[in-house]
């Protein structure tokens, strides 16, 4: 074939070759091309919902509480003389009554003793003073003394008499004051750190104490609450007794109980709380005179409060807000009123009825309309929505099935 009749076919072929691609894509390519554009088929988020329910709910003011004793006596000498001997060790727990200290007596006994002898003495010179008014009565009638002299003798016994009643008062206070050098517990507590040692010399006008006495059962918690609240416990006072919750941090023990036994009678103007006090048995002795304890105040309980969890609730430009489930397995947004929010529970006031689902996980996927599925991999152990009990956990085959793009798709 000569070179002429080559280069004529070469274009022929290109532009048979050309017409073959265009009718090619033409008759395969637009449907692929338009296959290809079409939108994906809508997926379901997996979410976990919840339902609202109606349930009982207690109103609670949780603060920090510090313990004090309702009683701390600081034990002191109330005479001059030396400790003799201490009958407990420092930091025992006594009882009402039972001795604590026995202060050297003697001296005290001979002031006792003395007071004794100083009245036998007045009462025979009364005796004597008696005799002479009666002697000197009949020898004035005679005209035998007087009278100047019978003024003078009744005079005499009137002024023994008070004598006499002046040392029945000395042997009282010698009495008293022997009493004071033994010292007993005026009350039920712990004792601290003894500052007076057997031998030591005391005095009345010591100003450390011989050894701090502290009531421990029962104990007082102290905190303070927003002024707010003071129309709430004012009420619920002249209902009953007010529970009162007190919980060492960090401990695994629970939470001792009393009630509120104390109100302040004026707010705080600098903080705008007023203080509250709570008295608990404290039998296990678990609250300690200065700790600091995690308090909690039940006002009242509301037992119809409608309540979601408090993951539900989100928070948006226009306020809080929940997606709630539709029939339909979509979401839609709802704006709720929440009255308060405690122990993972939101109580709600509008937005929601009692029944609604409440989507409690997955929100950040959601939209307005978006479908959705419940999540199978939740945690042991969590209730699931609706009315169907908690059942087994699901195997592999569905977790996986579940994880998988496809399986998502296939739900909706």
């Amino acid at each position: 074939m000569s070179t002429k009749r080559i280069l004529i076919l070469l274009p022929l072929l290109a532009a048979i070759g050309a017409g073959g691609v265009w009718y090619t894509q033409k008759l395969g390519g637009e449907p692929q091309t338009a296959k290809a554009a079409a939108p994906p088929a809508s997926r379901s988020v997996p979410v976990v919902t919840r339902v609202a329910e109606v349930r009982p709910v207690a109103e609670r003011i949780g603060t920090i509480g510090s313990v004090q004793p309702i009683a701390a006596i600081a034990i002191k000498a109330r005479v001059d003389t030396v400790v003799e001997t201490v009958h407990f060790a420092e930091g025992q727990e006594v009882k009402a009554g039972e001795p604590l200290f026995t202060l050297d007596s003697r001296s005290l006994e001979a002031q006792l003793r003395q007071a004794e002898a100083n009245l036998e003495r007045d009462r025979a010179n009364l005796e004597k003073a008696k005799g002479d008014v009666r002697r000197y009565g009949e020898l004035v009638r005679t005209n035998a003394i007087s009278r100047t002299q019978y003024d003078a003798a009744v005079a005499t016994a009137d002024a023994l008499e008070g004598t006499i009643k002046a040392d029945l008062a000395a042997i009282e206070a010698a009495k008293v004051s022997l009493s004071f050098t033994r010292i007993t517990a005026p009350m039920a507590g712990r004792t601290g750190t003894v500052n007076a040692k057997t031998g030591t010399m005391v005095r009345a006008a010591d100003t450390a104490p011989l050894v701090t006495l502290t009531q421990l059962r029962p104990i007082n918690v102290s905190f303070n609450v927003p002024e707010r609240h003071l129309p709430t416990i004012r009420r619920a006072l002249t209902e009953g007794a007010l529970k009162v919750t007190a919980a060492i941090p960090g401990s695994s023990q629970p939470p001792a109980e009393g009630t509120v036994s104390f109100v302040d009678s004026q707010v705080d103007q600098q903080t705008g709380t007023i203080l509250v006090k709570g008295e608990f048995p404290n039998t296990d002795t678990r609250l300690w005179p200065g700790q600091f304890v995690d308090t909690v105040l039940t006002l009242r309980v509301d037992p119809t409060a409608l309540t979601v969890p408090d993951a539900a609730v989100q928070t948006g430009q226009q306020g809080r807000f929940v997606y709630a489930v539709k029939a339909d397995e979509t979401v839609e947004v709802r704006p709720v009123t929440v009255a308060r929010s405690q122990d993972g529970v939101a109580v709600i006031t509008s937005g929601v009825a009692a029944g609604d689902r409440v989507v409690v996980d997955g929100q950040s996927r959601l939209y307005p309309g978006a479908k959705i599925a419940e999540r199978a991999d939740k945690p042991a152990g969590d209730k699931p929505a609706g009315d169907k009990p908690v059942g087994d956990k699901p195997g592999d085959g569905s977790k996986k099935k579940a994880d998988t793009p496809a399986a998502s798709g296939g739900a909706s």
